[in-house]
């Protein structure tokens, strides 16, 4: 850090995110940062963290320009040395004016406009790795309305709409043609898609920061634990090292020319033993947290990076997380997981909401509420 200067001011200009709390919660580690919000709910819980020096709401503008110019009145007003947009549309946005914005030397590294489209739309991203001959599953793209061709691929297949879902949301696997055929038929094919080959293996994800195409800093985690569903995030990690891993990794940041932060999902395939790339997510995710308590704060880094203030790569831990999902399926297991304090005050994120508890309430409370709403 400079040695001039006690504390940075970090503006996160935010629209509908659900990853804001954990971005906050692991720059909430750094002493040294002072941190800003832009909102564009009205009553989003990040508001009464005690981690935030001020929040701002805006509401949320259709045109781009008055979103540009709410953050404009931020960096003047208070002095912002940093602008860190951790989601799709706030980055991409960025991107595509940071040349007519007055701010743009406090921006964050960035990807191009044209590695960032690619990255963000799962068709593009495949004919990208195929060009680059970075390993993939075999994949064939439809257009709205265009019938799939069963014969393509062998059975079971995976269906996944090209962009604007996250979450593992719109992803169906289909055993046979018959339930493909239905699925087809009752969804009247609404968005443009894909199908890919399942592959036969696992899951294992790579986080990465990278500086014009090379890795700077990443951590590799293999799903222990499933989450609300088969396709979403996992609700246990487990941190390890895989070499192999890595260098498909890097060859794809490297054909993308990327810089900033990125996830990758990736496969192991159990047929020819090679990991291979799914997606690309080019911005923060939900696990960020798990990476910070095994030792790598992307956040932080990205920032120091985006200052060009140099710092030591850290070496992750390899460790196991559970989120509170993870944590709550462990206890409902196993009653007595409760007493292995040990492990949940240093392996779960249960050690950000004991620091900061209103926002974590909040959210508990519309949760409920949501649910009783629901069910009555």
């Amino acid at each position: 850090m400079k040695k001039n200067k006690k504390q940075f001011s970090i503006l996160i200009p935010e629209v509908d995110s659900n990853l804001l709390l954990f971005v906050i919660n692991c720059l909430s580690q750094i002493k040294e940062f002072k941190l800003f919000v832009i909102v564009n709910k009205p009553f989003e819980e990040i508001k009464y963290s005690r981690n935030i020096s001020h929040y701002t709401y805006y509401p949320k503008f259709s045109d781009e320009t008055k979103w540009l110019s709410s953050i404009e009145k931020e960096v003047n007003e208070h002095n912002i040395d940093i602008v860190m947009p951790i989601n799709e549309y706030g980055i991409q946005t960025l991107i595509k004016h940071k040349n007519n914005i007055s701010y743009a030397s406090k921006l964050v590294l960035l990807p191009s406009i044209e590695s960032f489209i690619i990255s963000n739309n799962k068709g593009l991203l495949w004919k990208h790795m195929i060009t680059y001959k970075i390993p993939c599953p075999d994949t064939f793209l439809y257009n709205k309305n265009e019938f799939h061709s069963e014969n393509l691929l062998e059975y079971p297949l995976l269906i996944k709409p090209l962009e604007g879902f996250g979450g593992g949301e719109g992803i169906h696997i289909f055993k046979n043609k018959e339930e493909l055929n239905n699925y087809y038929s009752s969804n009247k094919n609404k968005y443009p898609y894909l199908i890919q080959n399942y592959i036969d293996g696992y899951d294992i994800d790579c986080s990465v920061l990278c500086e014009n195409g090379e890795v700077i800093s990443y951590t590799i985690q293999k799903g222990i634990l499933f989450g609300e569903h088969a396709f979403a995030p996992k609700a246990g990690l487990e941190f390890l090292y895989e070499p192999d891993l890595l260098e498909v990794v890097k060859d794809l940041m490297k054909t993308l020319n990327w810089s900033g932060v990125a996830h990758i999902d990736l496969r192991f395939d159990n047929k020819d033993k090679k990991f291979k790339v799914i997606e690309i997510n080019p911005r923060f995710w939900r696990s960020v947290e798990a990476s910070e308590i095994a030792g790598v704060n992307f956040p932080y880094l990205y920032i120091l990076k985006s200052l060009n203030e140099e710092f030591e790569i850290p070496k992750y831990k390899e460790i196991k997380y559970l989120d509170l999902l993870g944590l709550k399926k462990m206890i409902k297991k196993n009653i007595f997981f409760l007493f292995n304090t040990r492990f949940i005050l240093n392996n779960t994120p249960i050690k950000y909401y004991l620091k900061d508890p209103i926002p974590f309430a909040y959210m508990f409370y519309y949760k409920l509420k949501n649910m009783f709403s629901f069910r009555f």
